[in-house]
């Protein structure tokens, strides 16, 4: 339904999270999420104590349904592909599917690769009515079955072109907003729109108990907010490098240090993140949590040695903020090294901290 930008490789031939790969086409791998097949078992377990015909009928219409999504995110990523982008793959929800694309497309691109998604229902539904004209016996479940996959191609043709970013009908209109405003900008106007279209959806959902409609509001809506936050952080840290980020006045231990040491210069300094040095050379990295852990277990008399990290995250100065935010650990801090000497460290709270200068000096440039 919408194509989403995703640059991590896959891990797996096979099995992504909770998704399997199913089969491949054009070189995408079109790959199903679990959550999927639980739709499958609870339509079959509702059509218990029914005609087997209707349950085996509404199991075939939903495959055949989500083959036209299929058909719909292949649209997507052949449109991509003309423009040079690669789709990671393909996964099928409940609620539809995404395509992943390796690379965010220009704004221009993004006009067609998000339109080639609905055109390819409209020409099915079109199709599909040229077909049901032809059937003979207008009744029956084969003429059902065209009818009812004519009309779900309609409905979602129309669907997805609502403007509700990050919907198709929103990229495309983030696509046009995009050539009287900048990116950031138009990307926060259709991301509002969406966001105000999402909760007006999710409100009409409560009052008719429509748990599904009210799913894909809460996606669009927080969907919304996040590649316009994600979008906002790539324009701030453009141009911007790593030595700009990092604290060059720190503290730092030895390797023979105690937890009781670390303890009170951490208490002393409020710095939470420590080097440890083996002499000249750099061995590891004490953070608070490694910190608190160690006098857990081996008590104020312990050693750091025993508690640091030793896989160390190290980038030049010259590092792209892009870069630093991509190997930026979960729990620890990036060392900036040039010719094996630190230059400094990049810790999580000092990169929100530049991030909100950034920010500041972007709003008050008047570009936002």
């Amino acid at each position: 339904m919408s194509q989403a930008q995703n640059n991590a490789p896959n891990t797996h031939p096979h099995i992504t999270g909770s998704s399997f790969k199913l089969v491949t086409i054009a070189g995408i791998p079109i790959r199903i999420h679990f959550t999927f097949l639980l739709l499958l078992v609870f339509i079959a377990a509702s059509g218990i104590g029914s005609e087997a015909g209707k349950t085996t009928g509404a199991i075939l219409f939903v495959l055949l349904l989500f083959t036209c999504v299929v058909l719909h995110e292949l649209g997507h990523a052949l449109a991509a592909k003309r423009y040079h982008i690669r789709t990671r793959d393909i996964v099928l929800y409940p609620i539809g599917g995404i395509a992943s694309l390796e690379t965010a497309p220009s704004q221009q691109n993004e006009l067609w690769i998000a339109l080639a998604g609905p055109v390819v229902n409209l020409i099915l539904a079109i199709v599909l009515g040229v077909a049901m004209f032809f059937v003979k016996v207008k009744t029956g479940f084969t003429a059902q079955m065209i009818g009812n996959l004519r009309d779900a191609n309609a409905v979602l043709f129309l669907f997805n072109m609502i403007p509700a970013f990050p919907m198709d009908g929103g990229r495309v209109l983030r696509s046009l907003l995009s050539r009287r405003m900048n990116e950031l900008m138009a990307t926060r106007t259709a991301a509002a729109i969406g966001q105000s279209l999402a909760l007006l959806g999710g409100l009409y959902a409560l009052f008719t108990l429509n748990l599904l409609f009210l799913l894909v509001a809460v996606f669009v809506y927080m969907a919304a907010g996040a590649e316009a936050n994600s979008l906002q952080t790539k324009v701030l840290i453009s141009g911007h490098y790593a030595h700009e980020a990092m604290i060059s006045q720190f503290h730092t231990l030895e390797l023979n240090s105690s937890l009781k040491n670390a303890s009170e210069l951490m208490m002393e300094t409020s710095q939470h993140d420590f080097p440890i040095f083996n002499g000249n050379e750099i061995v590891g990295l004490l953070t608070r949590e490694n910190l608190l852990r160690g006098l857990a277990v081996e008590g104020p008399a312990g050693y750091v040695a025993a508690s640091m990290q030793r896989d160390l995250v190290k980038l030049l100065p010259s590092a792209t903020l892009e870069e630093l935010l991509m190997q930026m650990p979960q729990n620890g801090a990036v060392l900036v090294m040039d010719k094996n000497a630190l230059q400094g460290i990049v810790t999580r709270e000092s990169l929100i901290d530049f991030l909100s200068l950034l920010q500041m000096r972007y709003a008050g440039s008047g570009s936002s």
